[in-house]
């Protein structure tokens, strides 16, 4: 039953776009992790890098939780990977920019899967 309601869920939506997308911002902000002060005093790379990744995880989050805004949390995700390849330590050693654009990529161009017929549905004979 529990199974049988997470493939439906996981199948309305984007997935696997989503997951990488957030993969990509778990290693761009996992990448950097030391404290605060050290981040701050190491420069902008160190804190773009958090920021990018922040932004890709709740990117993917939103392309899992509202699909119908998957081609604008595509294209940013892709924006976000080609911004963080310049700005944040070769956009997680080049590994966060890679899972960005191609996870960007899939929920793009993902598409809703017309959902099959009741089968005790009336038909409309009316000819028309």
């Amino acid at each position: 039953m529990l199974l049988s309601r997470w493939t439906a869920w996981r199948r309305r939506r984007p997935f696997a776009g989503g997951l990488l997308i957030i993969a990509s911002g778990v290693v761009m902000a996992s990448l950097v992790a030391m404290p605060v002060e050290l981040m701050v005093h190491t420069g902008v790379g160190t804190v773009s890098s958090v920021l990018f990744g922040g932004m890709l995880v709740v990117l993917g989050l939103v392309t899992w939780f509202t699909p119908a805004q998957h081609v604008i949390t595509g294209s940013l995700a892709g924006f976000l990977g080609l911004g963080a390849l310049v700005l944040s330590n070769l956009g997680g050693l080049v590994v966060g920019t890679l899972l960005a654009l191609v996870g960007g990529g899939l929920a793009f161009a993902w598409r809703p899967v017309a959902r099959p017929p009741r089968r005790g549905a009336r038909r409309d004979r009316s000819g028309a």
